[in-house]
């Protein structure tokens, strides 16, 4: 099942215009380059089975959820939906990164809930930094616009912030998910997809192993 591309039906929300008019503010982009996403999980990847598999979440701080204060809920849940692990290395909550999202103005204006992982760390061979989030749902006007594509050029701006910007864009085919990815100056990829259900997936990261491509073609339903 392939991720749809576009996101019609969701309105500028006011106070947001960074991610509403698809222009990244400096201190936003370094925030969302900080922004690593992680959750952990100790049981190996399940068989593919109708339905999200749900893979065993290690401890969290807010086991069940909890909300910041511009109403943006931290929820670990989300983060069921990816594997446990990858190219052996286990996936990880990021509860620093979810804290730093839940007092976020610009992420509450139009997500509901989160999460944030991490496979690795900042400086292994192989690593990867990655968030989920789910859309808030806004009513359809004649002024709607993608919000998923807006996210992927706020999320892939933010990521290559500190790699020497984003050096190009495209889109791919990565097992069952078309995917959009961006390329830094500086190496890293960036990776955004749509999971259904008002979820959107982004990532980004380096190395040998691209734990990022992997780590997508492992999403099933």
């Amino acid at each position: 099942m392939i991720g749809p591309r576009l996101r019609p039906g969701f309105g500028a929300s006011p106070g947001s215009t960074d991610l509403s008019s698809g222009r990244v503010a400096p201190a936003r982009a370094a925030l969302l380059a900080a922004l690593a996403l992680v959750v952990s999980a100790c049981l190996p990847a399940a068989s593919p089975t109708p339905g999200w598999t749900q893979f065993h979440i290690g401890p969290t701080p807010w086991p069940n959820g909890t909300t910041g204060q511009y109403g943006l809920r931290i929820d670990p849940g989300l983060l069921r939906k990816l594997p446990s692990s990858v190219a052996a290395l286990p996936v990880v909550e990021d509860a620093i990164s979810e804290g730093l999202a839940m007092d976020d103005p610009n992420l509450a204006a139009h997500f509901d809930s989160y999460a944030a992982a991490t496979v690795g760390f900042l400086g292994d061979p192989d690593w990867l930094q990655l968030a989920m989030g789910h859309f808030k749902s806004e009513p359809q006007s004649p002024d709607t616009f993608d919000l998923y594509g807006a996210w992927v050029d706020y999320y892939a701006a933010g990521a290559c912030s500190q790699a020497n910007a984003v050096a190009s864009t495209g889109q791919e085919q990565i097992g069952d998910w078309q995917v959009d990815v961006a390329t830094c100056g500086g190496g890293l990829t960036v990776y955004t997809l749509s999971l259904g259900n008002d979820t959107v997936l982004s990532m980004f990261g380096a190395g040998p192993k691209n734990i990022g491509r992997k780590l997508i073609e492992e999403i099933y339903f």
